[in-house]
């Protein structure tokens, strides 16, 4: 089965349009057996996907060592990689990483670290784990999580990212966050070929329509999207949901505000999201579509973002996820979406898949 590619930036690289996300391998947020992540690897290749992502975040190294263990059986000329630096894997004797990803060791944790050589040293251990020589894409991981790691990103990491793409062992660098404020700052560089953009533009926030995507089109920046569920709302919006990995309630705003994944603007709050995503449901309903299908086929809307990252951890889920994203939606829901104000009105009908 073949499933289109685009291209990234500038770069010869040319990616499979759903990719597959690899966090879930790593135990998040529940625990994969080694059977199960293979499993799952083989369904999304047999089905056509030909871009993995992974961290040494995920799993403390376990999903780099997963993922690594099944391409090695594949040709590396048929396959695009990614991972990312930014956190070191560290030795301990309490891991509050293996509360979070679930079965992975308890020896082991991650620390911050966007210095120089912290970021060689854990390019050099992500090659041993995935028995690489070399990734097609390296990115910067979360340098938000605190005030200083933007300035020591600049500084250092940022600098190692284009030492090892002028090396030639990375074909193209980028930066994986949750807010586009930060983005936009980094896109100003003018180093970076493509931006891992995670629930910013979706079906139901397409924020970085603001300033994100236009200075990302004027530096010729692809997007690679990850969260387009938005943590859950886009699945089944109820009061149970997550938005941004924290939970619809009445402390939403607070808990987000607390994780420092992003932060929310004056308007947001549990009951606005939810509104909003319940809407959108209401319309799919009305189309006989599911939830799920409008949101994975969403993002192919704007030319810039090359892939959608989903995380799978069984063969149905590969499979579900690949007929979501095969089945059409008229051309009609889309305009009503628009007609309605449910998504931006300068998103170009003539872009979706119908």
């Amino acid at each position: 089965m073949l499933i289109n590619k685009r291209k990234i930036g500038k770069t010869d690289i040319m990616v499979s349009e759903l990719a597959f996300g690899t966090a879930p391998l790593g135990g998040w947020p529940i625990a994969v057996t080694d059977e199960s992540a293979e499993n799952s690897l083989k369904a999304a290749w047999d089905q056509g996907i030909r871009y993995f992502d992974t961290a040494p975040l995920y799993g403390s190294g376990m999903s780099e060592i997963r993922l690594g263990n099944f391409l090695k059986t594949q040709n590396r000329d048929e396959f695009v990689i990614s991972t990312k630096v930014g956190r070191l894997i560290v030795e301990t004797s309490k891991s509050n990483a293996a509360e979070k990803f679930i079965g992975s060791p308890k020896d082991k944790d991650s620390k911050f670290d966007f210095s120089y050589d912290a970021t060689m040293k854990s390019f050099e251990e992500s090659l041993s784990r995935l028995g690489l020589e070399n990734v097609d894409i390296l990115y910067l991981h979360d340098p938000d999580n605190h005030v200083d790691h933007f300035n020591d990103a600049k500084k250092g990491a940022v600098k190692a990212l284009i030492k090892l793409k002028d090396e030639g062992v990375v074909k193209a660098i980028g930066c994986g966050m949750n807010q586009n404020e930060m983005l936009i700052e980094f896109a100003k560089e003018g180093c970076f070929d493509c931006f891992l953009l995670a629930g910013r533009y979706t079906l139901i926030d397409q924020t970085s329509l603001d300033q994100l995507i236009p200075i990302c089109e004027k530096n010729n920046i692809s997007l690679i999207l990850g969260g387009v569920f938005n943590s859950g709302i886009l699945i089944n919006p109820t009061s149970e949901s997550y938005f941004d990995y924290s939970k619809l309630d009445s402390n939403w705003k607070k808990n987000l505000i607390d994780s420092l994944v992003r932060k929310p603007k004056d308007f947001e709050s549990a009951e606005y999201w939810l509104g909003k995503a319940k809407k959108i449901k209401s319309v799919c309903d009305k189309f006989s579509l599911e939830l799920k299908q409008a949101a994975i086929q969403f993002p192919y809307t704007n030319p810039i973002v090359s892939s959608c990252l989903l995380g799978m951890t069984s063969p149905t889920q590969v499979l579900e996820n690949i007929n979501l994203f095969n089945k059409k939606i008229s051309s009609e829901f889309w305009q009503y979406l628009i007609e309605n104000n449910l998504i931006r009105k300068e998103i170009k009908l003539k872009n979706f898949k119908v």
